[in-house]
């Protein structure tokens, strides 16, 4: 088990989660478009706050999932352009990954950039299973999941198709 570090593509950095981060990242997430297929809202400076503390700690409070967050960094200007998350089961290593780029930021490959990179760093860690769940009417990010390897499994979970794929 690898401990959280930096990942670098071609034009992305995606930097380990610190809750200093809810700051920049309220104005990434700030567009009610944006949650148009990932339900909820908004959130404030507030639950930004509370949830990134929550998350930085790294791990389920049983100790039976990693959590695993990065926000992702256009490399040239090092603007916050959304995050990069997975939520690894000890025992069997699978990972759900999930990404969110903020609307500003869509449509220049950055969720697949930004995807593939974390994926590829969970399979170096050891994860032998990914998956991800995505709202069925959401093109886009079906079209990441494809080209993360991942295939439709036909399973629905809270209204969304499990995509999954085994090393």
């Amino acid at each position: 088990m690898t401990s959280l570090e930096l990942i670098q593509t071609a034009r992305l950095f995606l930097e380990p989660l610190r809750t200093e981060h809810a700051g920049e990242m309220l104005d990434v997430l700030s567009d009610d478009r944006l949650y148009r297929f990932i339900g909820g809202q908004p959130p404030t400076y507030a639950e930004l706050v509370d949830q990134y503390t929550r998350q930085v700690v790294g791990h389920s409070a049983d100790c039976s999932e990693r959590w695993l967050n990065w926000i992702v960094r256009e490399a040239e200007t090092q603007a916050a352009t959304g995050y990069v998350q997975a939520t690894v089961d000890s025992e069997p290593a699978v990972a759900a990954v999930a990404w969110v780029i903020g609307t500003r930021h869509q449509g220049r490959g950055y969720a697949t950039e930004a995807a593939t990179a974390m994926v590829a760093w969970l399979r170096a860690d050891g994860v032998g299973r990914v998956m991800a769940d995505v709202h069925p009417e959401h093109h886009a990010s079906n079209a990441v999941a494809r080209r993360l390897g991942l295939a439709p499994t036909g399973e629905i979970v809270d209204g969304e198709l499990r995509w999954a794929y085994d090393a």
